[in-house]
C-alpha cells in the first residue's frame, strides 16, 4: 500500500529527500579549472588525430613515390632509391600506428 502524502511519512512531504543530496560538501575541485583541463585534453586529442592522419598521408605518398620509382626504374640506383622509399614509407606508417616502436626508442 502506498502511504498517503498527508500523513507525514512520505519523504517528499517531509523534505527528507532534499537533505540526502551532497550535503553541501565541497566537491574538491573548481568547475572552471575542470573545464580548462577537459578542454585542453580534447584539444590535445584532436591534434593527435590530425597529426596521425597527416603522418599516414606522408607515408602513403612516400610509398607511392617509391613504388613508381621501382616500377619505372632504368638503373640500379633508381631501384635502390625506390626500394628504400618503399621501406621507409612502410616503416613510417607502422611507427605512426604504433605497430613497431619508433626510432627514438631504438637508440
Amino acid at each position: 500500500m502506498v502511504p498517503d502524502a498527508s500523513d507525514g511519512t512520505d519523504e517528499e512531504a517531509t523534505g527528507e529527500w532534499r537533505r540526502r543530496g551532497d550535503g553541501g560538501v565541497d566537491p574538491g575541485f573548481d568547475p572552471d579549472t575542470l573545464y580548462r583541463v577537459v578542454r585542453a585534453a580534447i584539444k590535445d586529442a584532436l591534434l593527435d588525430v590530425i597529426g596521425t592522419l597527416l603522418l599516414l598521408g606522408v607515408a602513403l605518398v612516400v610509398v607511392t613515390t617509391g613504388g613508381q620509382l621501382l616500377l619505372g626504374a632504368m638503373s640500379e640506383v633508381a631501384v635502390a632509391v625506390g626500394a628504400f622509399l618503399v621501406l621507409f614509407g612502410l616503416y613510417l606508417g607502422a611507427a605512426t600506428l604504433g605497430l613497431i616502436p619508433p626510432l627514438r626508442e631504438w637508440l
